[in-house]
């Protein structure tokens, strides 16, 4: 393996001086450690080697790496999720944390281990007291030498196999996105409806076009948005039914029904001169 390969990688993190599973691509794993998410992927991941798609020492370590062949490597803080500040920890009156949105509603209350955003840093509630609370604003894991039992299951080469890995990595999946190459370092992306109101799309299109300019050489990119008129399916299904009530749709119906149906259209028309004349 080499720097700018594209992979797609399974494996199972831990931390290592209590063995408690941070990550995982294998959903039996997950249920196995009580972490299982419904709704979650569990599936190999695509990755970019030597750009910080993942720890710099599991970086280091895939360069060594063969497709198909386990591999168990344990990485220090500083080269897994860096070393633990003492600095980054907070005490903070619970009044403050309650005046948070997600817990307004009065359905909700802090909870140790619950990650919470407080002026646009995420910290982790270690320690409720009375009236207060402890946030921890390090990474999660920081100063944890870490366990990586990994694979490397795929080695990407096809193309347009390598742009669905950075949307799926970029974004988290690929297969509302197409797009099609108008030349060899030029290419053009529709973009899916559900990214138009998706608040996270600003962050992630950026990443997106860093990864394409970076590792495939593309020079320009056009990412289009397509908003389609559904006029015309709309007056079509108006017609139908229109159709339905004219009496079109009742074409099978008895003789002796449609003559009933006729009668209070000919008793308008002789009712039609009576009014005029009382006018």
């Amino acid at each position: 393996m080499k720097d700018g390969d594209f992979i797609r990688l399974d494996f199972d993190v831990y931390v290592k001086e209590t063995d408690q599973l941070i990550d995982t691509t294998h959903e039996e794993v997950a249920k196995e450690h009580e972490v299982h998410s419904e709704g979650a992927q569990y599936k190999p991941i695509p990755i970019i080697i030597g750009v910080g798609h993942v720890v710099k020492g599991l970086d280091k370590d895939l360069l060594d790496a063969k497709v198909g062949k386990e591999r168990e490597i344990e990485v220090p803080p500083e080269d897994a999720f860096g070393p633990r500040d003492p600095k980054l920890v907070e005490v903070m009156p619970m009044n403050k944390i309650l005046s948070l949105p997600e817990f307004r509603k009065g359905d909700r209350y802090p909870q140790e281990g619950m990650e919470l955003r407080i002026n646009n840093r995420i910290g982790v509630i270690s320690r409720i007291f009375a009236g207060r609370v402890r946030l921890d604003f390090n990474k999660r894991y920081a100063g944890r030498t870490v366990v990586y039992k990994y694979t490397v299951k795929e080695l990407i080469k096809d193309r347009d196999e390598k742009i669905r890995a950075v949307f799926e990595s970029s974004y988290g999946g690929s297969d509302e996105f197409s797009f099609k190459f108008i030349s060899d370092d030029e290419v053009e992306i529709l973009l899916p409806d559900m990214v138009k109101l998706d608040s996270n799309w600003m962050m992630a299109k950026f990443k997106l076009v860093s990864d394409l300019r970076a590792h495939m050489g593309i020079k320009s990119l056009r990412l289009v948005e397509e908003y389609v008129k559904k006029e015309e399916e709309e007056e079509e299904h108006v017609h139908t039914e229109d159709c339905d009530h004219d009496g079109e749709g009742d074409q099978d119906a008895p003789e002796d029904e449609k003559k009933e149906e006729k009668k209070p259209k000919a008793a308008k028309k002789k009712a039609a001169p009576k009014k005029e004349k009382k006018e």
